[in-house]
């Protein structure tokens, strides 16, 4: 298995295929892979994704390129290393939303998260990615200058896409909702791990007592720590239902559910179905979006 190793800060390029020989893991860089013609499957870490024109993968260091191709496929490939995600998440008006795809994108393997636009992009965004495949494709003077503030629109609406809205505030955000922020990321690195979502164990890494991160935590959100990690656990799992055909009782065990009927429960009290009813209602042809998993009041 080869992989793909990335030395240039960005590469913009499209490449047509008809076959795929195997899989070939990131390693060392994010990209974004937008379908522009062709259909098939995108084969990650068990699941079977189907793909189309339009379709749009956020792929981290976690995932591979493995893709059964079923019709001669045009794939639009961004593909950045870290060091220069980091460099829009510094600064920037959207250095929040570039963030969250940062964090987001180096742990899509915990679940389908990079796999968030099944039918097709955002006109907006797909026009933003024509352009920018035009500018690389025929590199006219001054190419690199327009591509960069390209690329960082491409981040930023992708980044937004993924981000929960935050507040309106006035003045600089407050720490509050930046250790908010910084929880939030740390919970869904670590939501197949139980033990370390325990209260407890959040107040000691972020260095509070678990009283005064709790009610921090209710103050920006509206809702308590353990309801957000159930409520992100079955959002994670609705849209494995959906986009995969792994087994309920192997979906219960990676997202970090005492076991499948702990997973039944939950899942039940939330959406008034049990998992095996609720993909049974998706095969009948009556599919259900997942919203996002988070929003700050």
């Amino acid at each position: 298995m080869t992989c793909l190793t990335q030395h240039e800060a960005l590469v913009v390029e499209e490449i047509d295929a008809a076959t795929w020989n195997a899989p070939q893991p990131l390693r060392d860089h994010f990209a974004l892979v937008l379908i522009r013609r062709g259909s098939g499957t995108y084969l990650p870490h068990g699941h079977n994704l189907p793909y189309q024109p339009g379709t749009l993968l956020l792929l981290g260091p976690a995932d591979c390129y493995h893709f059964a191709i079923d019709q001669p496929t045009r794939f639009g490939q961004l593909r950045f290393t870290e060091a220069y995600l980091a460099s829009l998440t510094a600064t920037g008006p959207h250095a929040a939303a570039w963030q969250q795809l940062r964090d987001v994108g180096q742990h899509t393997a915990l679940g389908p998260a990079g796999y968030f636009a099944q039918g097709a992009a955002e006109p907006q965004l797909s026009a933003l990615l024509t352009i920018l495949f035009t500018e690389y494709g025929h590199r006219p003077a001054g190419h690199a200058a327009l591509a960069s503030s390209l690329m960082g629109a491409v981040l930023s609406f992708v980044g937004r896409q993924l981000a929960p809205p935050l507040p309106v505030r006035r003045g600089a955000p407050s720490y509050a909702a930046s250790v908010v922020q910084r929880l939030l990321a740390y919970i869904r690195h670590h939501i197949a791990e139980p033990d370390r979502l325990r209260v407890e164990e959040l107040a000691s890494a972020f260095a509070y007592s678990p009283s005064h991160l709790s009610e921090l935590f209710r103050q920006e959100t509206g809702e308590s720590l353990r309801q957000y990690i159930v409520r992100y656990r079955l959002w994670l799992a609705e849209s494995r239902l959906e986009l995969s055909t792994l087994p309920i009782s192997q979906i219960a065990d990676e997202l970090g559910f005492v076991d499948v009927c702990h997973l039944n429960k939950l899942f039940k009290k939330r959406y008034r179905l049990t998992p095996t009813a609720y993909r049974r209602q998706l095969v009948g042809g009556t599919p259900h979006h997942p919203t996002p998993a988070y929003a700050l009041r």
